[in-house]
């Protein structure tokens, strides 16, 4: 199929969007597009609970694309020259050696070593009412460090081991160097310089009277997350208005060129996850299918973000439903898309 004018995306949006919403009693869907400088949003679900809320401007919880505004961060100090992808977690964790092996780019790349959260106590975690908001509240980032403190030598950027402590952990360092807490580093070094007013952390009413309820399974409505220890790996909360103005920005169609500019340093094979898929700076890299994305999850949300390589368009889809199956998820409807738009 060729999409040659805006009224054949949106049917085609419809034929791939539809299946996934009809299976879910209360599902919100927002669904972006940049193509040629163009900017295309499409709606799926009840608006009528948030009154005159555009579906651009509804917050949504995206889970681990925070993970690409972690890196995007690193990527950032790295363009200003304060900091190095090779530089030792030594340099900013006091607790390791000076010259420890791991460096910043094997945790943005998920080749530190670093496992990903340990099974026994995930299954604590899901049966503890207390704390049960915050995924990660059993492993703290001084286990973490004390893991990394073990890592035998020469075991660090030889295996992709995708590690939401690590990113946690990366997120953690960088806004410590940066003399803050991570959702300040993010306003400043990101959100502001690229307008993104509806990403962050903490809500103000106002927002909060915008933000999605999340649901998992048989239309059971969840909690919103919670990640104290480890924000920079899924905490941000923002809207498919603010995800699309920072997904232009890597397209390098922002107004602010420079940010644009430093960004491509993220888009850059600094890891192999096999022989035809790479690894950014956050990024994963299909080298057969030239496109990059992210994707992400949590309690009640799910979420994608993804561009072709050559920067001609990209894809953003948000859900108020946690990750399904492959095959019924929006990574397919994301991938589905960059597809299409592949072929036009």
């Amino acid at each position: 199929m060729r999409l040659n004018h805006t009224t054949n995306i949106e049917q085609a949006v419809e034929r791939i969007v539809r299946p996934y919403v009809s299976k879910r009693k209360h599902a919100v869907l927002s669904v972006g597009i940049l193509r040629g400088g163009e900017r295309l949003v499409y709606g799926f679900g009840d608006l009528r609970p948030f009154g005159a809320v555009s579906f651009d401007n509804l917050i949504y919880e995206i889970g681990s694309i925070t993970k690409v505004f972690t890196t995007s961060l690193l990527a950032l100090l790295i363009a200003e020259g304060a900091l190095r992808p090779d530089d030792s977690l030594g340099k900013f964790e006091p607790t390791l050696p000076g010259r420890h092996p791991v460096t910043l780019a094997h945790l943005a790349t998920h080749t530190s070593g670093l496992p990903g959260f340990p099974i026994f106590k995930a299954w604590r975690n899901r049966f503890d009412k207390t704390q049960h908001r915050d995924p990660y509240c059993h492993f703290t980032p001084e286990e973490a460090i004390s893991y990394l403190r073990n890592v035998p030598p020469g075991n660090e950027g030889c295996k992709f081991r995708y590690s939401n402590e690590g990113t946690g952990i990366l997120g953690r360092l960088l806004a410590t160097w940066l003399g803050t807490d991570y959702e300040t580093a993010i306003t400043e070094r990101l959100c502001v310089p690229l307008h993104l007013p509806d990403t962050g952390i903490t809500l103000t009413l106002e927002q909060q009277a915008r933000m999605v309820p999340g649901y998992a399974g048989k239309d059971v409505q969840r909690p919103e997350t919670l990640l104290r220890d480890y924000a920079g790996a899924g905490a941000l909360r923002s809207t498919l208005n603010d995800q699309l103005t920072f997904l232009s920005a890597h397209l390098g169609d922002h107004p602010n060129e420079e940010v644009g500019q430093d960004l491509l340093i993220s888009q850059q094979t600094y890891a192999r996850h096999s022989k035809t898929i790479g690894v950014g700076l956050g990024w994963i890299i299909d080298e057969r299918g030239k496109f990059a994305w992210h994707n992400g999850s949590t309690h009640g949300f799910s979420s994608f973000m993804g561009f072709h390589q050559d920067r001609s368009s990209g894809i953003v889809v948000l859900s108020n439903y946690r990750s399904g199956l492959l095959s019924d998820s929006v990574d397919r409807i994301g991938l589905d898309l960059l597809d299409l738009l592949k072929k036009s």
